[in-house]
């Protein structure tokens, strides 16, 4: 076997000369035009090759921790300002509230860490510092976090969710942050626009009924909610809230009883009194509002 490479090595050279030759043999008849379709080809394969892979992946990788990273600041301090200063009609004590809390952003935490250890070193000196930074911030905090979420116990709970509070807050993204780094790298820039967690946020869907909360009386409707709104659906009354990716639905039903739900994009909850249901779907949810489905 190694005979024989060596003679695919030394048939291939040999054609090389022979085309070399051929070349400068070509160039002398034809007035040296035979070199454009080469060159031609080559240009046309470089733009048709596109972004690099892997740099592909890496800016799909970061786009997708960063804003993990800047959703789990934006919903903890929604949620500790809600578990500090809770309606007069709150359903919960602050306790069982803290308590959840201290579990979810745990939960979210643990899902940034995860996604930062997955990538990997771009060869863009400054796209590896912005990882590499973020990652010691986040790893400055890991310990504390840890500790205070894996404590047991509702007695503590409120005091302990204000700390992981602050503690999540003090997280800073470093500057230049992903959208400076790319801005200054044509590569990476290539990159990110092909990376699918890149891309911008899908505006939320048209509503059948617009912002309009009285097609709701009939007990059927679908409605755009961009603020916290009282909601009456047939005999149920029910105050919608929002973060950027989540819709709370209460319900204060004819009898009496109370209950809430939350649901993410996609979800689906059901309030039943007397026989009756009321099934509530989030068509979608983002930053500027939710789209809901009551049927």
């Amino acid at each position: 076997m190694p005979v024989k490479t060596g003679m695919r090595r030394v048939a291939v050279l040999t054609t090389g000369v022979a085309l070399a030759v051929g070349g400068c043999s070509a160039g002398t008849d034809d007035g040296g035009d035979s070199g454009k379709p080469a060159a031609s080809a080559s240009k046309s394969a470089s733009k048709s090759a596109g972004p690099d892979r892997a740099l592909v992946k890496w800016a799909d990788q970061m786009c997708e921790a960063t804003e993990l990273f800047e959703t789990m600041k934006t919903d903890s301090a929604n949620e500790v300002k809600e578990i500090t200063d809770p309606p007069g009609d709150a359903l919960v004590p602050p306790e069982a509230t803290a308590y959840g809390y201290l579990s979810g952003t745990s939960t979210s935490f643990d899902e940034v860490v995860r996604e930062l250890g997955r990538v990997r070193p771009s060869g863009i000196a400054t796209a590896d510092r912005l990882h590499e930074t973020l990652a010691k911030e986040v790893e400055r905090v890991q310990p504390e976090v840890s500790g205070l979420a894996d404590s047991f116990g509702l007695e503590d709970s409120v005091d302990r969710a204000e700390r992981l509070g602050k503690l999540i807050q003090s997280l800073k993204m470093p500057e230049p942050d992903l959208t400076a780094v790319v801005a200054k790298e044509p590569d990476l820039q290539a990159a990110y626009r092909t990376a699918p967690n890149c891309a911008p946020p899908k505006p939320l869907p048209k509503a059948a009924d617009g912002t309009d909360t009285s097609a709701c009386k009939d007990g059927t409707c679908e409605i755009l909610v961009t603020k916290q709104t009282n909601i009456a659906v047939a005999a149920w009354n029910l105050r919608v809230s929002l973060t950027e990716t989540k819709a709370t639905v209460r319900n204060n039903d004819p009898e009496g009883a109370t209950g809430e739900f939350t649901l993410a994009p996609g979800g689906t909850g059901t309030f039943g009194s007397g026989g009756d249901l009321l099934t509530v779907h989030a068509v979608a949810v983002n930053e500027d509002g939710a789209v809901l489905k009551f049927t």
